[in-house]
């Protein structure tokens, strides 16, 4: 009797059993669909964003069956409310990367200002582009003063040497101007200047020139004559009080036999930094001695063109091509040795009256206004 009742237990036993079983395995398949759902949603949160790693998609499939079932399948065992709020904090950091990914995208080929606003690339790259393009506008268009070289030959003099270079024009778009160029121009110089003053027909520039002038008496007080009254002037007075646009000298003839090429370099320096100083608007323009005739270079020991050259060369290093420029006039007037045109000359070192419009003409050519100096400045 009493094993009867026994194996009735175990039977109950095993009944039981098998009822758990049952009920925990129809909990499990009545949660299938859940989990399904749950890995579709993660494996499509991974492929769309990069920026979820494994273990958020792991976390929020952890919480909703949390949520769902009060199941932990995982290994760790969070309790249901930490994980319930774990869930909250991942899903709005999951929106939050969602807007981001968005405003990436709605916001591609763009870039922040410092207020923080959305500025498109191609408007940032249009600025970019007049920016440059206006500080091209606004560089100097600087002139170059080149040098055509020869083979030097050896001098015997105190006074000068050969240089081996013929200095050129200053290289620059000049404009060409008329008469009215001059009315705010001074022309300071020796004998040749007052050539230009008497048979150019540039009446309306001052003209402060006298037969024997140096770079070394220019600014001297017993003064220049001034062409237009006859009188001397102090041009260090005259420069200080009147204000010209363009200032032309050329010096250098009466220089040939006195001191050397580097103190007349030095003096002549002196002079236009002076000038600078007291016409900082003015354009400078430095003209070369002319030439003189082939009898002339022959027959004088320090008269010759090797000497003129070695002065015009130096002088030309005073020309920066912003607002002092050289201008040679000898290819007008010389041969092909170099030589001042014998037909040219009545004494082999000045010109005839009726050449000077020659001269006055390249000068028309070879015009730089001094305000557009000042824009480039």
């Amino acid at each position: 009797m009493s094993k009867n009742i026994k194996t009735e237990e175990k039977k109950r036993k095993r009944s039981k059993k098998k009822k758990r079983a049952k009920k925990d395995w129809k909990a499990f398949v009545y949660n299938c669909p859940y989990l399904l759902a749950v890995g579709v949603t993660s494996f499509a949160v991974m492929l769309y964003s990069d920026e979820i790693g494994f273990k958020s998609v792991v976390g929020n499939a952890q919480t909703v069956l949390a949520q769902v079932s009060g199941i932990n399948i995982f290994t760790q065992d969070v309790p249901a409310e930490q994980m319930s709020d774990q869930a909250v904090q991942e899903g709005e950091e999951l929106e939050i990367m969602d807007e981001s990914e968005s405003d990436r995208t709605d916001n591609a080929g763009g870039c922040k200002t410092e207020e923080g606003d959305i500025q498109n690339n191609d408007e940032y790259n249009r600025d970019d582009e007049t920016k440059e393009n206006q500080e091209k506008v606004d560089e100097k268009v600087k002139g170059i003063t080149k040098y055509e070289t020869y083979e030097p030959t050896d001098t015997d003099s105190r006074y000068y040497s050969d240089a081996g270079k013929v200095a050129l024009t200053t290289e620059y778009p000049y404009s060409i101007e008329n008469d009215s160029y001059f009315n705010d121009a001074a022309f300071l110089g020796d004998s040749r200047t007052l050539g230009i003053s008497d048979y150019a027909g540039l009446d309306a520039a001052d003209f402060y020139c006298d037969s024997g002038m140096t770079i070394f008496k220019l600014l001297e007080p017993d003064g220049v004559t001034y062409q237009k009254t006859g009188d001397k002037e102090d041009l260090s007075q005259v420069l200080q009080q009147k204000k010209y646009g363009k200032i032309y000298i050329m010096l250098g003839m009466n220089e040939l036999g006195y001191g050397n090429t580097q103190m007349y370099f030095e003096k002549y320096r002196e002079v236009v930094g002076q000038i600078r100083e007291w016409q900082p608007e003015a354009v400078i323009y430095i003209m070369a001695n002319l030439h003189v005739s082939e009898e002339k270079n022959n027959v004088e020991t320090e008269f010759n063109n090797i000497n003129i050259n070695d002065k015009n060369a130096a002088s030309a290093r005073l020309a920066n091509g912003t607002d002092i420029f050289y201008l040679d006039a000898n290819p007008l007037f010389t041969d092909e040795q170099g030589f001042l045109n014998e037909e040219l000359t009545f004494d082999g070192v000045h010109l005839y009256a009726q050449h000077y419009d020659v001269w006055r003409q390249f000068l028309l050519e070879h015009a730089v206004e001094p305000t557009e100096q000042d824009n480039q400045s």
